[in-house]
């Protein structure tokens, strides 16, 4: 992987760091990468891994209090959504079937066009969305457990509406 996507998934994976702060994460701050055009809430501290993926490809992950979160992306021209879809279904590991989308749009918060998603699997739930920015194609989602979501959904809705693609 180019160093180039190493520090964009980088960037993702902080980002998508925050969506763990309903759980009780510390003290959230901003982040801002002008270099890959992002801006978003974190928690201070996040550990993570990153994983290669054919087509040039990237995932960084974590987990954080019970909470797995999935920065995926792709630098470069925009995929088409069943390319981001798909690619998602096989990180996260969620069939595609179990997939809802629960918002769409375009032109907002910097991104060219975007889907919000949930997806029930099992006592899991995953909430997030996926879509194309300036830089390329992204899919940023939490996976968490259906409890913590519905004691903490204000906070979830906070991190993913906190997302900027600049």
């Amino acid at each position: 992987m180019k160093k180039n996507m190493i520090a964009f998934l980088l960037v993702g994976w902080i980002f998508v760091s925050c969506i763990a702060a309903p759980a009780g994460a510390g003290e959230w701050t901003v982040y801002e990468s002008s270099e890959y055009g992002f801006t978003m809430l974190v928690p201070k501290e996040t550990n993570f891994q990153e994983k290669e993926y054919e087509g040039g490809w990237g995932c960084l992950s974590a987990d954080y209090q019970g909470i797995k979160l999935y920065a995926i992306g792709k630098l470069g021209p925009a995929a088409a959504p069943e390319e981001i879809e798909k690619f998602g279904v096989k990180v996260t590991g969620v069939p595609a079937k179990k997939w809802e989308e629960i918002d769409h749009g375009k032109n907002q918060a910097g991104w060219k066009w975007y889907c919000t998603v949930k997806a029930l699997d099992g006592e899991k739930i995953l909430f997030g969305g996926y879509g194309t920015g300036p830089k390329g194609s992204y899919m940023l989602v939490l996976k968490t457990t259906k409890k913590d979501y519905e004691e903490n959904y204000g906070d979830y809705v906070k991190w993913y509406e906190s997302i900027r693609l600049f």
